[in-house]
């Protein structure tokens, strides 16, 4: 017996130790973590205009049209041309043609507000932001097809458009009459 006392005593220690430990807790519960949930991110608002902008006055006859953009190297800048195809409207050779203004713009979206745009001339003229370039051309259908190609380029009093950062552009063709 006396082999059996030291493991006797020991199982009696470990049976007393668990009934301690039961007995050292509380009924009270557990005071909870809190759960954070990590803000959902909104999704980020778009500029309200992302495409080119194409304004053509209803005065101007429906010439197929196209306009691209590209940067101007080592210059503040960028080439806006729009392509005139008068062939397919029609029309008599003998005519005085149309007299058109057309203008060509870019900006930085970085350099406005979420919902700027612009729906006319007007608007390039007042908003200050856009540099522009304009220029007059007589278009004598059916038998013009022409390109025009505007330098955009910033001055130095602020109007710029950097062409390394997202930009957008545009043209506006109306007849010269309407300016």
């Amino acid at each position: 017996m006396k082999r059996n006392g030291p493991i006797t005593l020991v199982i009696i220690t470990l049976f007393l130790a668990v009934m301690a430990c039961g007995c050292a807790t509380t009924d009270e519960s557990a005071e909870s973590t809190p759960v954070i949930t990590p803000p959902v991110p909104t999704e980020e608002e778009a500029w309200a205009v992302t495409d080119p902008i194409f304004i053509k006055s209803a005065n101007v006859p429906d010439y197929k049209t196209t306009i691209r953009a590209e940067p101007i190297e080592h210059v503040f800048g960028v080439y806006v041309s729009v392509d005139i195809d008068a062939t397919v409207t029609g029309g008599n050779m003998a005519s005085e043609g149309d007299n058109l203004f057309i203008v060509g713009f870019a900006y930085n979206y970085a350099e406005v507000s979420k919902d700027f745009t612009i729906t006319s001339y007007t608007d390039v003229i007042s908003s200050g932001i856009p540099p522009y370039r304009s220029k007059t051309d007589r278009i004598f259908p059916p038998m013009n097809t022409k390109t025009h190609t505007l330098n955009v380029v910033g001055l130095k009093d602020g109007m710029q458009i950097n062409p390394s950062e997202p930009y957008n552009y545009g043209v506006i063709i109306m007849l010269r009459d309407e300016v």
